[in-house]
């Protein structure tokens, strides 16, 4: 089975949406090819907040690019890098906020979301196989971020079905963006931040 966690079960793991009217900052959450990087830019524009790509971030205070950095400074230390630069993000506030796909590994940044106020976390979700072939397109098409695990699809697999349970344990809100458009996804998003009910 494909994924390792039912949507009912998925939705029983969310703690309590915090109350909209606190909101200073949104998180999007979810493997590569869930749309942080699109979604977020469009959702910062609807609020006129900034939006904070975690990686983005880092490759500007660089000066380099995050494939060279990992090269250069191995898996564990760029780990460690993203955890001082998603700290720093979500201390800002009025910002859409896209961490790297696989932050939610390590436990300092599980700690960081959940006790960021005024925080909503939004866990963007697919199939697997949906994501993997959003990837392999944009690399084709010769875009998209540094994706270490894009060819190795065992071992990605792996991880995602780990991460899916981390996902959706931090998150307020699960959007299933498999077959949603950019624009649909941001409007239920934004729905659900002035307190519209979704419709089934």
């Amino acid at each position: 089975m494909e994924d390792c966690l039912g949507k009912e079960q998925l939705l029983k793991e969310c703690p309590p949406l915090v109350r909209r009217t606190d909101l200073s900052r949104v998180v999007l959450t979810g493997f590569m090819g869930a749309g942080k990087s699109t979604v977020g830019p469009m959702l910062a524009d609807e609020l006129g907040w900034a939006f904070l790509d975690v990686d983005t971030v880092i490759e500007e205070l660089a000066g380099t690019t995050a494939r060279d950095l990992y090269a250069a400074m191995g898996e564990t230390a760029f780990r460690e890098l993203e955890c001082d630069t998603l700290a720093t993000c979500l201390a800002r506030p009025r910002a859409v906020v896209a961490p790297g796909g696989a932050s939610i590994d390590l436990p300092r940044n599980r700690q960081a979301l959940v006790s960021a106020p005024d925080t909503l976390i939004v866990f963007l979700d697919a199939p697997f196989a949906t994501l993997i072939g959003r990837c392999l397109l944009e690399e084709q098409r010769g875009g998209g971020t540094y994706r270490p695990l894009l060819h190795k699809t065992e071992v990605a697999q792996a991880r995602y079905s780990v991460r899916r349970e981390l996902y959706a344990a931090q998150a307020h809100l699960i959007v299933d963006v498999a077959e949603r458009s950019p624009e649909v996804i941001v409007s239920q998003i934004w729905r659900a931040m002035n307190g519209a009910k979704e419709p089934a």
